[in-house]
């Protein structure tokens, strides 16, 4: 049969309980007891004190006024002479044993003492000591006294531990409810969330004890469970975006790719300048889906959890710029690039740095005329690329960083919607903020603030 942790509370503690007070009653027993018989010792030392000195005018003082076998009668005397002879009155009935060891004290050559008789039946402490040269006397008394009280004692002893232990059990079974409250409070929360699979609920945190801290680690895991949930949860419907927007993206790449294909199937109707026009063609949509995929790829590998972190590195910003706007001025000739930067250094991976610096690079220059100028400056950890094209409308800007968004008036340039968002991701890798300010007409500027790490 097994017990709950409050049941077991409650036996413990009754058993503590009891442990203790059996050992107060015991200490409170031996206790009175040899109170009760040195009492009894002092009495009789004391009488025998009184009769040895009173003895030389009062001989009478040493005779039996009364049966010892009451209770109500004075102390039993006897004289005892040092040869064995009872010196004083006494009655042959209730004579006080005499032995060599009370002779001796007589004779002057052993110390007084006690000794445990029976007298007709009844218990008696005798106290021996020196009367006068040559004689001793003896004084006895009945001891079934200590014995009766004592009896009464353990009775009312016995009594007051069983009545403890009866409130210890109420008590403790209450306490052990009242302690253990919260863990009840904790148990039925975390059934209801086993239950309901909701990990959104919690325990109210009262005091600041074991108990409490329990309460608050556990409201503290379940804030952190239902955060890996949500997590998980925007994780999956990212992919299952990132999935359907890529579906849709790849159809007309795809749809030409074919088309063009099966184009050159009837190469022989072609005319060379036709052949070279679809091969161009085909080169294009070929190197359009190539980088659509490594979008594709670079994205999904950096929502995947279980993923490997790619390792960072010191290195300096704007020796990773001057690369990337060298690239730039080659791939986009009819844009002027200018760039001031500052000798900056940051900790990151050089490769994602390169490809989000690219990415807004080409931005700038796609939505820029021809002869524009792309301004691109580095200082105090900022990065910022400053385009002169349409500028984002105000309802767009929101968006501009989500994945294949293309705000109307982007929707007749090349590119998928996929730039800004790694940009975006690759600040949030690199802890850096990500901002942009625009008005139509007037351009736009892309931030890029890094931590500094100095």
């Amino acid at each position: 049969m097994s017990f709950g942790l409050r049941a077991r509370t409650a036996v413990y503690f009754v058993l503590a309980m009891a442990v203790a007070l059996a050992g107060m009653a015991a200490a409170a027993y031996v206790v009175l007891g040899h109170e009760l018989e040195a009492s009894l010792d002092r009495g009789l030392r004391r009488e025998a004190t009184r009769i040895a000195r009173q003895f030389d005018t009062e001989p009478s003082v040493a005779t039996i006024s009364g049966p010892c076998r009451y209770l109500a009668a004075p102390s039993c005397v006897q004289v005892v002479a040092a040869d064995g002879r009872i010196e004083s009155e006494y009655d042959p009935d209730q004579a006080l044993p005499v032995d060599g060891e009370t002779r001796s004290v007589a004779a002057g050559s052993a110390r007084p003492y006690f000794a445990d008789i029976t007298v007709e039946g009844y218990p008696m402490r005798m106290y021996t000591a020196p009367l006068r040269p040559g004689s001793a006397v003896q004084i006895a008394q009945r001891s079934d006294t200590v014995d009766t009280s004592l009896h009464r004692v353990g009775l009312a002893l016995l009594t007051a531990a069983a009545a403890g232990i009866v409130v210890a059990a109420v008590a403790g079974t209450l306490l052990a409810r009242r302690a253990l409250a919260p863990v009840t409070t904790l148990t039925r929360t975390a059934e209801q969330v086993a239950r309901t699979r909701d990990p959104g609920q919690h325990i109210e945190v009262t005091g600041a004890d074991e108990l409490a801290r329990l309460a608050a680690s556990f409201n503290t895991m379940l804030t952190e469970l239902d955060a890996a949930l949500a997590a998980e949860r925007d994780s999956r419907a990212a992919q299952r975006r990132l999935i359907a927007d890529a579906s849709h993206e790849l159809r007309t790449p795809l749809t030409a790719l074919r088309t063009n294909i099966d184009l050159l199937g009837r190469a022989a109707r072609l005319t060379p300048e036709q052949r070279d026009e679809t091969l161009r063609a085909l080169h294009a949509q070929a190197a359009e889906m190539s980088g659509l995929v490594t979008d594709l790829i670079d994205l999904a590998r950096a929502d995947d959890p279980t993923a490997l972190p790619e390792p960072g590195e010191d290195l300096r910003l704007d020796t990773v710029v001057t690369t990337c706007v060298d690239i730039a001025r080659r791939h986009w000739p009819a844009i002027v690039f200018d760039a001031h930067l500052e000798p900056t250094t940051v900790f990151g991976v050089p490769a994602r740095l390169s490809r989000a610096v690219t990415n807004l690079l080409d931005n700038a220059a796609k939505f820029s005329p021809d002869h524009a100028v792309v301004r691109v400056r580095l200082s105090n950890h900022v990065l910022a690329v400053h385009d002169q094209g349409p500028g984002i409308a105000t309802e767009d800007l929101p968006h501009v960083f989500d994945r294949f968004y293309r705000s109307p008036a982007a929707r007749s340039t090349p590119g998928h919607g996929l730039g800004l968002a790694i940009v975006a991701q690759v600040a949030a890798a690199h802890g850096a903020d990500l901002t942009v300010d625009s008005a139509p007409g007037r351009g736009a500027v892309f931030r890029l603030r890094f931590p500094d790490r100095s």
